[in-house]
């Protein structure tokens, strides 16, 4: 899972396939990988709406080792995922399964598994679409405070879940939230502010030393100026 705010657009394979432990790498290399099972992006473009590509597992298979789309297209706003089936969705196949979801407007994509997410909405779909459902009605002003409050109420409604990891946009800025249960060296997130663009990753997507730990209930804001802020969620 990977996020970027950038200063000025600049093309999405510098993060997918460039870095040097870029997305395609942490979807063959990283932690509990491999991470094959559906990929997808979203994109802020040139006038300001943000567009959406996903594939499901044959769409990786038929790129080997490579990530499909046309990754030489540039961007300011950037939320990418490659996805490793919970074993409850393990069986769902297709693109509609993969991340980032979108819902009334919100870009979401999700690590971890909430088992009770019924509880949230009681239409079909794996966890996170009931998620994405269930926070794009919750979370309407697009702020900081707006998503915090959400979050919280979230937290005092669903009980079984390993990570309720996000990345979330509304094409305004970034947010990510940071949530686990178990295995913190897997869940947590990281995140990088340099003077060109912030990047939030589940793994540092380079050997610099800049990169921090996102902290287990807080949330991050990065604002378009790449203005960073944080807030702890209260039932995290």
């Amino acid at each position: 899972m990977l996020g970027v705010v950038s200063v000025r657009p600049g093309p999405l394979r510098q993060w997918f396939l460039d870095a040097p432990h870029g997305l395609r790498a942490m979807s063959l290399r990283g932690q509990k990988a491999p991470h094959r099972d559906g990929f997808g992006y979203a994109y802020r473009d040139g006038r300001g709406r943000m567009r959406v590509f996903r594939w499901g597992k044959e769409g990786l298979s038929a790129a080997g080792e490579g990530l499909p789309g046309d990754l030489a297209v540039a961007s300011d706003l950037v939320v990418a995922h490659l996805r490793k089936a919970s074993p409850e969705f393990a069986g769902l196949r297709g693109g509609v399964d993969a991340h980032p979801l979108v819902y009334g407007g919100l870009v979401l994509a999700h690590n971890g598994t909430i088992r009770d997410a019924h509880v949230l909405d009681p239409g079909p779909g794996t966890d996170s679409q009931r998620l994405v459902r269930w926070l794009a009605q919750r979370w309407t002003d697009g702020t900081l405070s707006g998503l915090a409050q959400a979050l919280d109420d979230l937290l005092g409604i669903v009980q079984d879940y390993t990570a309720i990891n996000l990345l979330v946009t509304r094409g305004q800025g970034l947010f990510a939230f940071c949530c686990f249960r178990q295995d913190p060296d897997y869940y947590t997130l990281h995140w990088k502010k340099t003077p060109e663009h912030v990047i939030v990753a589940s793994e540092p997507v380079d050997q610099s030393l800049d990169w921090q730990a996102l902290s287990n209930g807080v949330v991050l804001e990065v604002r378009p100026n790449l203005a960073v802020a944080q807030r702890r969620v209260q039932g995290a």
